[in-house]
C-alpha cells in the first residue's frame, strides 16, 4: 500500500486530475530499481506512474536525455534527481515467450535497436564493467575469467545502449512494433551489450541468436561470450543491492546461468586470447 499511496499522491500532484477521477490504480511492475502502477481516469485515459527506489548506479539524467533523442514524448513529469515520473500510457504489452521467438518480433527488436544505435553517443556516459565487482563475492574462476575477457574485447566500438533489455522492458504493440521502455541503466557499450543481456534474461534460442547475429552483423562466438560476460556482471549486480529475500533468490537463479554459459560459450578457450 506504501508504494501505491505514493503513485496516487504523485499523479494528483503533477497532473490536473481530482481524486474523484481516478478509476482505477493497478500495479503493473515491481522490480529491484522501481515500482509501476497503472491509473485509469474516468474520461478513459491510462498513465503508467513510477515510483523510484535509490539506487546509486542508474543515472536518471542519461535516461531522460535519450527520450528526448528519441522523440518519444511520453512522459508529464519527470524528477531527475528521485527518478519518480509519469508517463503517458503505451498501448501493447510486455511480449510473451511465443511472440519473441518468432520472426516478426525479431525484426521489429532489431530496427528498434538500429534506431537506438543511430543516436550521436556524445555526452552519454559509458558503462562501467567494474562497478559492482568490489562487492561481489565472485568464485574465484569467474572473476578472472570476466577481468581477462573484458580486456580482451576493451577496443569494441561503443554504441548507444539499453543496457536492461527484457521482456518487463519492452512493449509489444498490436502493429507488431517493439518500444524499449525505462531507459535507466543507458549508457555507452559494446555492439554485444545489448544482444548478450536479452538472450539471458529471456533464454533466447540458438535459431533467433543466429537470425540475431545475421541482422545486426555480430559473431556468433563473440556474442556467446558477452552472453556470459552481462549474466557475470549482473550475479555481481545482486552483491550491490538491498540483500533481501528476493534479491538472494535472484542471485541463485543468475549463478545457474553463469555455470551454463561459462560451458556454452567455452570459456577456457578465449580467456587467452
Amino acid at each position: 500500500m506504501k508504494f501505491k499511496t505514493q503513485a496516487l499522491a504523485l499523479f494528483l500532484k503533477h497532473t490536473s486530475y481530482h481524486r474523484t477521477n481516478i478509476w482505477s490504480c493497478q500495479r503493473i511492475h515491481k522490480g529491484f530499481t522501481n515500482v509501476s502502477y497503472k491509473i485509469t481516469t474516468v474520461d478513459r485515459q491510462a498513465f503508467q506512474v513510477r515510483i523510484a527506489n535509490d539506487c546509486h548506479i542508474v543515472n536518471r539524467k542519461n535516461e531522460s536525455k535519450i527520450y528526448q533523442k528519441l522523440h518519444q514524448n511520453y512522459f508529464l513529469y519527470f524528477d531527475l534527481r528521485t527518478g519518480n515520473a509519469i508517463k503517458k500510457w503505451i498501448s501493447g504489452k510486455n511480449p510473451d515467450k511465443s511472440e519473441i521467438n518468432s520472426p516478426i518480433f525479431l525484426k521489429s527488436f532489431v530496427k528498434s535497436l538500429k534506431q537506438l544505435r543511430q543516436i550521436e553517443p556524445k555526452g552519454f556516459l559509458k558503462h562501467n564493467y567494474f562497478d559492482c565487482l568490489s562487492k561481489a563475492k565472485l568464485p574465484l574462476k569467474h572473476k578472472q575469467a570476466y577481468l581477462q575477457l573484458i580486456e580482451n574485447y576493451k577496443d569494441l566500438p561503443l554504441v548507444l545502449s539499453h543496457n536492461d533489455l527484457s521482456a518487463d522492458n519492452l512493449i509489444y504493440t498490436n502493429q507488431h512494433q517493439v518500444i524499449f521502455i525505462d531507459y535507466e541503466w543507458s549508457r555507452l557499450n559494446n555492439v554485444y551489450w545489448d544482444v548478450a543481456n536479452f538472450i539471458r534474461e529471456v533464454n533466447l534460442p540458438i535459431v533467433a541468436i543466429k537470425y540475431l547475429c545475421k541482422a545486426l552483423k555480430i559473431n556468433l562466438q563473440s556474442l556467446l561470450v558477452f552472453v556470459y560476460l552481462c549474466t557475470n556482471y549482473a550475479y555481481q549486480w545482486t552483491f550491490n543491492m538491498l540483500q533481501t529475500k528476493k534479491i538472494k533468490l535472484y542471485r541463485q537463479q543468475i549463478f545457474k546461468k553463469l555455470e551454463h554459459y561459462y560451458q556454452l560459450a567455452k570459456i577456457g578457450e578465449y580467456t587467452h586470447l
